[in-house]
């Protein structure tokens, strides 16, 4: 399928646009900044909100102090979505307590051990989570929110059915730009990433466990299960399954797209570190039957009208909830209009560049 993948995300990432990833927090004695009915968010909450969404974007790990003047709009609108985070998960939480609906360790856990089985076991899951500087207790509560918002969903949307003339609809309207595949090929890889790592020794790592495919091929599967450092595609072993040239990075596509089927390449050195790729398909540039996206238009649309489902849920609740701002420099409404004060002036460009570096 060109461009159509069906994005089976959390609902609370996607619904609430990044707030699943700020944990949970207990009553603090901090000073009181919102009151939601009749919650509190405090200003402990908010420095963790605030602190959490700067580590989970693209401004992690760059030196920069987000506090300085001249960095003004990138810090207002990391603010204003802290916020705006904050007011919602407290809105889904007495959403949820009105219809009693609740999460327990169980249901954590079964999903936990889930995650830990997609990426090959609970080693990896820990180590996934430790390179991304995710602590345990942050994952629960990520968890927490996410269970508590299908549940959220289930109560008022009940079980959506999509119809076949609604999936065979939606394919007909979307022919031309997501089902018309261009050549696509599909391949296997065993990464050794450089992450972190020695360029050196993981060039050697990589040319080691060459030799050992080259020795025997029909292992490559099992090799990539034990070898490979990418936590994905590794408890499939190595399986990336189709795609078009434009979808990996260009040394990647330009070997993948050469070799033919069966084949096994050299080491391949891309920014991730070195990969050795085995290409197991290739299909010409075509249409993609119904019958092979049908399950995925279905579920692909079911998520969307329980997305909407979910949206109207929050912005009644929004609209009907009493928030006040004990600190006005936390009202969203000011803090919006002093971004779009600093937009119409022209005094920040996109993410804090100057106009003229905006195309």
């Amino acid at each position: 399928m060109k461009k159509f993948t069906l994005f089976v995300l959390t609902m609370s990432m996607a619904l609430i646009a990044g707030c699943s990833k700020i944990p949970f927090q207990q009553l603090d004695t901090s000073k009181p900044i919102i009151k939601v009915n009749s919650a509190v968010i405090t200003q402990k909450m908010y420095d963790k909100a605030f602190e959490t969404g700067i580590n989970n974007s693209p401004l992690a790990g760059k030196k920069m102090d987000i506090k300085d003047p001249q960095n003004k709009f990138i810090y207002l609108i990391c603010k204003d979505r802290a916020v705006n985070d904050l007011i919602i998960r407290e809105l889904i939480n007495q959403e949820s307590q009105k219809r009693k609906i609740s999460v327990n360790d169980k249901d954590v856990n079964k999903t936990i051990d889930e995650i830990a089985q997609k990426l090959g076991g609970k080693d990896k899951l820990e180590a996934s989570l430790a390179s991304n500087h995710v602590k345990k207790e942050d994952l629960v509560s990520n968890i927490k929110m996410d269970l508590t918002v299908r549940k959220l969903i289930e109560s008022v949307a009940g079980n959506i059915v999509i119809s076949d003339k609604e999936s065979k609809d939606f394919y007909e309207k979307n022919k031309a730009s997501k089902f018309t595949n261009p050549d696509i090929v599909r391949a296997s890889h065993i990464l050794i990433s450089t992450d972190g790592n020695d360029a050196k020794k993981a060039k050697a790592k990589a040319e080691k466990i060459l030799a050992s495919v080259k020795t025997n091929p029909a292992n490559f599967e099992e090799i990539a299960k034990k070898s490979s450092e990418d936590p994905t595609t590794a408890p499939k072993g190595g399986d990336l399954g189709f795609f078009g040239r434009k979808d990996m990075v260009p040394a990647f596509s330009k070997v993948a797209f050469t070799i033919t089927p069966g084949t096994i390449s050299g080491i391949v050195q891309t920014q991730f570190g070195f990969h050795i790729i085995k290409v197991t398909d290739r299909k010409k540039a075509g249409v993609v039957p119904f019958a092979e996206v049908k399950n995925d238009i279905g579920k692909f649309l079911a998520e969307g009208k329980k997305m909407k489902v979910m949206r109207e849920l929050i912005e009644g609740a929004k609209n009907s909830a009493k928030i006040v701002y004990m600190d006005p420099q936390y009202d969203t409404n000011k803090i919006s209009q002093e971004i779009k004060g600093m937009l119409k002036n022209k005094k920040m460009g996109l993410m804090g560049m100057p106009p003229a570096a905006v195309k």
